[in-house]
């Protein structure tokens, strides 16, 4: 009798062993095949985020492209009209030869949030590109720039991630009026006159550009 029961209890421990194996193989079968899911789920998220970070990366850049940045002028300096005080004061301060003394400007203004007086921003969006890069070309001939007293710096409105991203390459980038297009990496200057050449420069060197997209230099 007795042998007969430790039969009966151990076929009876051999079949729930062999359900907890079975149970196991699929509970493990299963969380591979989520953990797959998981894997493709993150990648493609992954994949659709950088794909609209640099997106709009390449909008925010287009947006600032024809901005300049001027620093250390006193606030207030431009008064109530920042746009006329600021369309004549650039061609003078620069000695940039303008139709009537005068670059058309859209938009002025001092950079958002409460005012630094340890270093005084304003924003200028120029109408005209090509204004854009004589302002710059100038600004650098030119320097060291002074104005009542202070020295003002006048630099190109890139966004924060362009300029991480050249940092991190140790790239300076420059632009020589008209239409010459330089590079300094690594100790060497490199200039461009074709906008291809400067592109297939750039594609070789993985360098990063927010005006390079889909092919095109801007």
């Amino acid at each position: 009798m007795i042998d007969m029961k430790f039969k009966e209890f151990s076929t009876t421990l051999g079949n729930i062993s062999s359900k907890l194996k079975a149970n196991t193989e699929c509970i493990t079968d299963a969380e591979h095949r989520i953990s797959a899911v998981e894997d493709d789920m993150s990648a493609e998220l992954e994949s659709k985020v950088r794909t609209l970070t640099e997106k709009c990366t390449d909008l925010e850049g287009r947006s600032r492209r024809d901005n300049i940045l001027i620093y250390n002028l006193k606030e207030d300096t431009e008064g109530r009209q920042p746009v006329s005080f600021f369309e004549r004061w650039l061609p003078a301060l620069l000695g940039l030869e303008s139709k009537w003394g005068v670059i058309k400007i859209d938009r002025a203004h001092r950079s958002l949030g409460p005012p630094r007086p340890d270093r005084p921003r304003a924003v200028i969006k120029l109408h005209h590109s090509r204004d854009t890069s004589r302002i710059l070309a100038a600004a650098r001939k030119q320097a060291p720039l002074t104005y009542e007293g202070q020295t003002v710096f006048i630099r190109q409105d890139m966004t924060a991630a362009v300029k991480e991203m050249r940092q991190l390459k140790e790239v300076r980038f420059s632009m020589q009026y008209p239409a010459v297009l330089s590079f300094m990496h690594e100790g060497k200057t490199r200039s461009f006159r074709s906008p291809k050449d400067a592109l297939a420069f750039l594609n070789e060197m993985n360098i990063p550009n927010d005006h390079t997209k889909g092919g095109s230099l801007c």
